[in-house]
Parts: C-alpha cells; structure tokens; sequence
C-alpha cells in the first residue's frame, strides 16, 4: 500500500463518533488481505484477526471516530442549529465548511455562518462566538427543504476539507486523529504478511474514542489480550511561542512513547521494552512530555484483570482543527517500530 494514498483514503473517510461506519467499510478492504477473520461487533469496532504460531495475543488498538458536530434543531427558514459531539474548540468553529451525512447516506455540503462584524456592537466584536450562536448554512429556504434533503436532528457532520500533501514530507488533512494510527495497523498488517509470527495480533479499530473511550473497553473484553498497544496520535507543539517544557512531541524525532497521561501510567517495564526494541533497530523515538489528555490505553488496561498496555503515538500539529500536520518520516518510523514490537512481543515485557 502507498503510504499517502492510504492516509488520504482515511482521513478523507466520514466517521464522527457514533457514525464511524464508512471508515470501517473502507478499512475492511483494505486490511482483508492481511488478515484470517474479522467482524464488526455490537458497538461497530472492527475486529480483525491475524493467527500466530504461539500463545500469546498482541491487540493492537486504533480509534475509527473523529470529532464532530450533530444537528440538534432545524430553523423554519432552513438554517441548521448543532451541537459539538467532542473536543471542538469554539474559538475555531466559526466560518468553516461542512459535509452533513443525511439518512440516505448521501452528504450535503454546508457552511458555519454568524453574524457578521459589520452589524455587531463594538463591545462584542473582539468576543469569541459561542456555538449557540452559530448555525449551518446549506442553502435551504425552509425546514421543508432540509427534510426533503434527508437532515434531520441528530444528524452528524464534519468541519471537512480534503487532504493535501505540502511537501515531500508533510501532509495536511482532517483527521489525521486517529486515521493516522489506523493506518500504522493496516502497514503493520501488511508488512507481517506471508510471515510467520508466533503472536496472534488482533486489530481493533475501535469506536467512540472522542466521547470517553467507549469502544475500545468492549473490544478489549472480548479479545482478552496479554498485551496490547494503542496507537494515538498526539500534540506536537514545536511551534513560536511554545516553550520546550511546554512541547508535548516534536516534528521529525519519531514516534513518541506515552509514560504518562490523564487516564493511564505506563509499566515502566513496557516503556523499557519499546525503546530498547526503537534502539535496537535505530529507529529514533522520544517520550511524548506528560501533559494530561488520555488515550484507549486508559479502558484496555483496566480490562478483565489486567493487560499490559503500552502507547505509541504520532506526532501531529493542530490536533482537533479543521486541518492537522503530520510528517511522512514519523510516520515510517512509526510503523517501523509497531511492527518490531510485534514480530517480537512473547515474552518481550516483564510481568
């Protein structure tokens, strides 16, 4: 698979939380090659399958969902109000395009529009809008015309605009957050084909990440997995302004290994293992700066007993944006390391 085209035909796929569904069709064709089962369970994670030689199960966890918005009333002139369903800063929200999933699958294209500044009182014209504020523009003149359309309350949509490469090295997409970890699975996936490897991984490209983990608990319970990594990606703040203390990850060191966040301390045997296996293959890491946020890790971990859980994440700029960065060569790397670890995870982590 080539990487770019991989990651645009993720990031470019529609999947807020809770309607994660064309993401996991499209990640079905193209990790069924590479792998012996797979199903979509009762809360949609896509569950896949690939057999090892030996005892030991290897999950390797990617999120399918992104932020997003959802109708929540419908103006008699045809102006949409809507809701954030997760992590959307306000501030940003306003003037921004839209692609609307109907319930006829197609998609509407729209636009967040607010008051201009033309009309506003000079004391409100340096206050951030507050989403009630806002609405979506489709070009409907009435609430007839919207029904007509298949939009409804509770219809989710996307601030979406298409994926692009900047540079040799640097993409520019949506939502890199977690397609991006999506896509290290289906590279890891391919790169053990026609191998024999005495783990059995299984992938779950799990749901609702954005809205309190919520899939990835379920995934894990059915699974039962010895071990598991979560791929995430991650804030990487080497931008003016920011100081280094400040700097969670950086563009171009590597994947980043998480030894702390809001949900989850890491084993400091497992983050010994990861970085020892990057050295070992000289690939460069560096920690990602404890500064809160949470990834699946924090619901794997606590499953049926217990599972030993390891992060690896991607660093990306502007995470929870209309666009986030991403370098190609961290990307690489990324995989590089997911699939060591997975070539050589029996009896790599200390109990």
């Amino acid at each position: 698979m080539e990487t770019v085209a991989l990651l645009k035909t993720l990031s470019d796929a529609f999947g807020p939380s809770g309607f994660e569904g064309e993401v996991c069709a499209t990640l079905q064709r193209i990790i069924e090659p590479f792998v012996d089962e797979m199903r979509v369970d009762t809360l949609g994670n896509l569950i896949a399958t690939r057999r090892g030689t030996g005892d030991t199960t290897l999950m390797l966890d990617a999120h399918m969902d992104e932020i997003g918005f959802m109708i929540s009333f419908i103006e008699d002139d045809g102006f949409l109000r809507f809701t954030q369903t997760s992590g959307w800063d306000p501030r940003i929200v306003p003037a921004q395009a839209v692609t609307i999933l109907t319930d006829r699958g197609t998609k509407v294209k729209g636009y967040i529009g607010m008051a201009p500044p033309h009309i506003l009182r000079p004391e409100d014209r340096d206050k951030p809008y507050k989403l009630e504020d806002l609405f979506i523009d489709i070009g409907a003149v009435s609430a007839g015309d919207v029904a007509d359309l298949g939009i409804r309350i509770g219809s989710p949509a996307v601030i979406a605009y298409p994926f692009e490469q900047l540079n040799e090295q640097v993409i520019m997409a949506r939502a890199l957050d977690d397609r991006a970890g999506c896509a290290v699975i289906a590279k890891t996936l391919e790169a053990l084909a026609d191998q024999q490897v005495e783990a059995t991984v299984v992938a779950s490209f799990s749901v609702q990440e954005e809205v309190g983990l919520r899939g990835a608990g379920t995934a894990a319970y059915q699974i039962e997995p010895d071990i598991a990594l979560v791929l995430e990606a991650t804030v990487a703040a080497d931008v003016p302004g920011i100081p280094p203390p400040r700097q969670p990850t950086k563009f171009g060191r590597g994947p980043a290994v998480i030894v702390m966040d809001n949900t989850m301390i890491t084993k400091s045997s497992t983050v010994r293992t990861i970085t020892e296996l990057a050295d070992k293959n000289l690939i460069p890491w560096q920690y990602r700066i404890p500064y809160g946020g949470g990834t699946n890790a924090g619901v794997i971990h606590r499953c049926r007993g217990g599972v030993l859980t390891g992060v690896i994440s991607l660093p990306v700029r502007y995470l929870h944006s209309p666009y986030a960065l991403m370098r190609l060569d961290d990307f690489d790397h990324t995989v590089r390391l997911v699939t060591a670890f997975t070539r050589k995870c029996p009896g790599l982590v200390e109990k």
